[in-house]
């Protein structure tokens, strides 16, 4: 799997294809009303289907982003997504 869960820290690795998007959203149900951490450190691309789950969550509850050295194109959407408009800036 990309992605693993460790308490409230969700690890992506590799690419994240579309097969892992139920599983990440049962686990963020789980999580609901409770500080969660995005890693990105080794996350090469990533579906767009998780980011709106991601997006979606930040909207509602807190969360934070740790990404790599590299600036990938999934980073620049989620910095640029500000909770109190329905868009990326």
């Amino acid at each position: 799997m990309s992605i693993t869960y460790e308490k409230n820290e969700v690890n992506f690795t590799s690419v994240i294809y579309e097969d892992e998007v139920v599983s990440f959203r049962d686990f963020l149900q789980e999580k609901a009303g409770e500080a969660v951490s995005f890693n990105f450190n080794e996350c090469e691309d990533i579906h767009l289907a998780i980011l709106q789950l991601i997006m979606a969550y930040k909207k509602n509850y807190e969360c934070s982003y740790i990404f790599g050295d590299t600036k990938k194109l999934f980073q620049t959407v989620l910095e640029g997504f500000v909770t109190s408009e329905n868009h990326c800036s």
